[in-house]
């Protein structure tokens, strides 16, 4: 008898790659850098970057989103770190706070993508 694997999405927002001006930092930092062109795998409701300072699992992150539109402030969680921090990390953050008019903002840019 054969046996099948199915994928099944459990995602509720479809996931886009892409490069985009992204800006992100600790809550505790109290520093807001500047915007950086970066490769990213967004949905409406979270994102997954390359990051370049080290965050760990549980991380409370400030973003600063660049879309044509203008720049679309969130906030998120880091919800998984992969690889090694010297060499950048594969940081997966979930959003915790992002304003229904800026999500709006970011699904039709996506769509559009």
């Amino acid at each position: 008898m054969a046996t099948y694997s199915v994928d099944v999405e459990r995602r509720d927002y479809f996931r886009v790659d892409v490069a985009l001006p992204v800006a992100y930092w600790r809550e505790t930092d109290h520093v807001q850098p500047k915007l950086d062109l970066m490769p990213v795998n967004i949905s409406g409701s979270g994102m997954r970057l390359v990051a370049e300072r080290p965050l760990a699992v549980g991380d409370k992150v400030s973003l600063r989103i660049g879309l044509p539109s203008g720049v679309v402030p969130a906030q998120a969680k880091v919800v998984r770190v992969q690889g090694q921090p010297e060499k950048g990390s594969s940081v997966s953050m979930q959003f915790t706070a992002i304003g229904n008019h800026d999500q709006e903002r970011l699904l039709e840019y996506m769509f559009a993508a």
